[in-house]
């Protein structure tokens, strides 16, 4: 056991080697020269994370798409959630209808079909008197293929299923309508009054309910439920879209950054430099490149 142990000073920060004896003022000079160092340390690391932190706030506030509304910060929440479940179900609801509707096809396509050459199959049989034995065989054997098809049809039911999920998600498209103008509505105070709110607290709750009947009253005329599988593939098409947003942002941030400084530097009439030449140049490409990428995109709708 060292020396500083039987003192009880504690390990890590003051245990050092080439300090002499406690007592001494070269001892405790050391010791706080360490403390020093310590705290200075520790205050620049402090420091890099509320810096860290702060990017990070100014980025994802950058991704949020969700207006505050001011002094009410329960009713921006509840807002904000009903907004949330309003596009969720609606996206969800419309992938279903697109999911049931070409499963649909595979019955209603085959069934024309069939029905098609069974009617052209009746008609050469009524004038080839010689193949009329042929032609009857396969008027059979397609006539029971499309009832068969018909069968499966109208037992699986994905037509009816396709229309509860078109009508679910045009539903929620007008209830996200709904919200949108209501958060309007409470963020610029629309009251004819500037002393009066928008909107009391007894106009927010009957508001709220009937909210939750519109909901509850989707639900009951769609009782098909949402395959889990379109769940997972909406979950994980948000979370890319959330990861998206974040670095567009923050290749906005370093992009204003460095253009920020060359300004600066013209407005304080400093000299360019070949390297402040050569990020105007990148900066100038990325704005091409992205330019493409939205024409592109643009020519595809």
């Amino acid at each position: 056991m060292n020396k500083d142990e039987e003192k009880g000073d504690p390990p890590g920060i003051f245990n050092n080697k080439t300090t002499s004896t406690p007592d001494s003022p070269k001892s405790v000079d050391a010791k706080i020269e360490i403390l020093r160092k310590h705290l200075t340390s520790e205050l620049r690391k402090h420091q890099d994370e509320s810096e860290t932190n702060s990017i990070l706030a100014l980025v994802r506030g950058l991704s949020s798409q969700d207006d505050k509304i001011p002094n009410n910060p329960e009713i921006t929440y509840v807002i904000k959630k009903l907004v949330k479940f309003a596009e969720e179900r609606r996206s969800t609801h419309a992938a279903s209808q697109r999911h049931f509707d070409k499963l649909n096809a595979l019955f209603f396509w085959p069934s024309i079909g069939l029905t098609s050459l069974t009617s052209a199959a009746s008609f050469l049989s009524s004038n080839f008197e010689e193949y009329r034995t042929g032609f009857n065989v396969s008027i059979g054997i397609m006539a029971s293929l499309s009832t068969l098809i018909v069968a499966l049809s109208e037992t699986y039911r994905y037509g009816s299923k396709a229309e509860q999920h078109g009508q679910a998600s045009e539903s929620y498209e007008n209830l996200r309508t709904k919200l949108f103008f209501i958060s309007v509505q409470l963020q610029t105070n629309i009251s004819g009054n500037e002393n009066k709110p928008a909107m009391s607290t007894c106009d927010f709750k009957a508001f709220f309910t009937s909210v939750e009947d519109q909901i509850t009253e989707i639900a009951r005329q769609c009782k098909d439920l949402v395959p889990s599988s379109i769940i997972q593939d909406y979950k994980e098409t948000r979370f890319g879209d959330t990861v998206e947003s974040l670095d567009r942002n923050l290749k906005t941030i370093i992009a204003q950054d460095r253009f920020s400084r060359i300004v600066d530097k013209l407005s304080k009439g400093i000299a360019l430099t070949s390297s402040d030449k050569d990020e105007i140049l990148e900066l100038e490409k990325l704005a091409k490149k992205n330019r493409k990428k939205r024409k592109k995109k643009m020519e595809k709708v």
